[in-house]
C-alpha cells in the first residue's frame, strides 16, 4: 500500500478522532470502524487514539483502586486522578493538532488494543 497525502476531510477526520479520544476510546473506535477500509491515514490514526484513551481509561481505574483500597499511600491514587486528565488533555490536543495538520500523531505510551497501520 503506497503513502499518498491526506485530503482535508481525512485530516479534519483524523483530528477528530484525537479530540474524541478525551471521551473514552468508543468514539475514536467508531471512526476506525467506520473507515478502516477507506482511508488508510484516518483508521491509523483512529486507532492510535483509541489505544491512548484506553491507556488513560485504565491508568485512571488503577489510581481510584490505589486511592480506595491501599491504606497509607492513597493520596498517590489522588495525585493520579488529577495527573491523567491533565496529561491526557495535553496530548489529545498535541494529538489533534499534529493530525489536522495531514502528519501522523506519536503518543508516549500505547496499549496495543486496536492494530494500528504502522
Amino acid at each position: 500500500m503506497t503513502y499518498t497525502a491526506p485530503t482535508v476531510m481525512s485530516a479534519a477526520t483524523a483530528g477528530i478522532a484525537h479530540l474524541s479520544a478525551l471521551t473514552g476510546p468508543v468514539v475514536p473506535l467508531v471512526i476506525y470502524a467506520t473507515r478502516r477500509r477507506t482511508d488508510v491515514f484516518v483508521s491509523s490514526e483512529a486507532a492510535k487514539a483509541a489505544n491512548f484513551s484506553a491507556a488513560v481509561v485504565a491508568v485512571f481505574i488503577l489510581a481510584t483502586l490505589v486511592r480506595e483500597l491501599v491504606p497509607l499511600i492513597g493520596f498517590l491514587g489522588t495525585l493520579g486522578q488529577w495527573v491523567v486528565p491533565v496529561v491526557a488533555i495535553y496530548f489529545s490536543l498535541a494529538g489533534f493538532w499534529v493530525a489536522k495538520q495531514g502528519k501522523p500523531a506519536h503518543y508516549p505510551y500505547q496499549l496495543k488494543v486496536v492494530k494500528t497501520h504502522d
